[in-house]
């Protein structure tokens, strides 16, 4: 008899933007392979036509259409809310997600190791695991709002998302505020890890990824032949040359749990 995994709660934000919020969901559709899902779409008082979409994906659980800008700690909540998880993913519509695998699965594993007192590889060691991140060259001291599985527990003992009033323009503008306030009260009582297998890359706002930290700028079309088709024929290192994090030996050790090239199965 197989395992019985836990129920996760996908937490869809979403605000205008329909082109990012199509190619986050069908790439995460297409990249999990986790067989217990739930999903719950927030949307901040979008345009019509973003409404509607969300309104015709049949897989969507629980729908929020809320019919003012609310901000992203007000809809962050609100997913959580109607959530009946054991853990929620935190999925904005702005990242896409390129590599086919047990990820989360995996991540799951890590909450259940750490709750067994295994060892797990987190910061600070001395704290329960709350949160295991997919973001490609992500942190762990910084944003949990990226793509992320939290434990319901980590949610309900350190408390609701701050809400800094209706200011949700672009999530990367309002995060700012909400994250520096909840990632100060989160790190106090538990600890995060990243995901031996990264598979997120962000792809919406102003600073679209690739290069953060560059000048140049580079469209998601340009990221998404990269990583659809030139990774496919072995040429990953130029995907490299484009993402300008500073931490490129964090991405090169993380990738290099990939033994498979995605698709090609």
């Amino acid at each position: 008899m197989g395992k019985k995994w836990p129920l996760i709660s996908v937490c869809i934000l979403s605000f205008n933007r329909i082109d990012y919020l199509k190619k986050t969901l069908d790439s995460f559709r297409d990249a999990c392979t986790y067989p217990n899902l739930e999903y719950i779409a927030v949307d901040n008082g979008s345009v019509p036509e973003v409404a509607e979409y969300l309104k015709s994906l049949l897989f969507i659980d629980k729908k929020i259409l809320n019919k003012e800008n609310m901000g992203l700690g007000y809809a962050m909540n609100q997913a959580r809310h109607e959530a009946a998880g054991a853990y929620f993913f935190n999925l904005e519509n702005d990242w896409f997600f390129f590599y086919r695998s047990d990820w989360m699965e995996k991540g799951v594993l890590m909450f259940e190791k750490d709750e067994r007192g295994e060892h797990v590889h987190k910061k600070p060691e001395n704290l329960p695991l709350g949160l295991v991140k997919y973001k490609v060259g992500a942190g762990v001291g910084n944003y949990t709002n990226n793509p992320s599985v939290m434990s319901r527990k980590a949610y309900e003992v350190v408390g609701e998302f701050a809400q800094f009033g209706r200011e949700y323009k672009y999530v990367s503008e309002d995060v700012h505020r909400t994250e520096p306030q909840y990632i100060k009260r989160f790190k106090k009582k538990y600890s995060c890890a990243m995901s031996r297998t990264p598979c997120a890359v962000h792809i919406g706002g102003f600073t679209t990824n690739p290069n953060y930290r560059s000048r140049g700028r580079r469209k998601f079309e340009e990221l998404d032949d990269l990583l659809k088709n030139r990774w496919r024929k072995g040429k990953w290192n130029i995907t490299y040359n484009y993402m300008k994090l500073g931490n490129r030996w964090k991405i090169r050790k993380a990738l290099s749990q990939y033994k498979e090239i995605p698709g090609e199965n």
